[in-house]
């Protein structure tokens, strides 16, 4: 069972807990939950103050039955609102950084996390482009200077 199918326990069938396998009860995420049901307009008043409960002080059974009895049966349809991705380092610089030190993108994205924190990560970012034949122009925008 996805996490879509747990609304669809709480907000249609209401089938009791003990029915759903150990496997079905793992899915259940109490976090999850209330983040899709507070996508309804309806429930986010609800879902807003029954959340300083629920996430890691009672258990996910209890946080079930509590959605089952005081949400309104019927059946919903919300989009899902997911979070904007926005780039934080330039393609190229990635690039350049995973060909420099032979790594994965994932492991460059912290790398670079790690060099903008300091001034001297930032002086050694920059030398590494440069050493690339990066452009004067494409490094200044990265502001890397003091």
């Amino acid at each position: 069972m996805t996490i879509f199918g747990w609304i669809e326990q709480i907000l249609v069938y209401r089938k009791d807990w003990n029915s759903f396998t150990e496997e079905e009860q793992k899915v259940f995420q109490p976090y999850m939950v209330n983040r899709i049901l507070s996508m309804d307009k309806k429930f986010i008043n609800v879902v807003n103050y029954f959340q300083k409960y629920s996430v890691g002080l009672l258990e996910s059974k209890d946080i079930y039955k509590w959605y089952c009895n005081s949400l309104p049966k019927g059946k919903k349809w919300n989009r899902y609102i997911k979070g904007k991705m926005k780039e934080k380092y330039e393609n190229w610089v990635v690039d350049i950084i995973k060909q420099h030190y032979e790594i994965s993108e994932r492991e460059c994205i912290s790398c670079l996390e790690l060099l903008y924190r300091t001034p001297e990560g930032k002086t050694q970012l920059k030398t590494i482009l440069e050493m690339y034949g990066s452009e004067n122009k494409k490094i200044k925008k990265l502001k890397l200077e003091k």
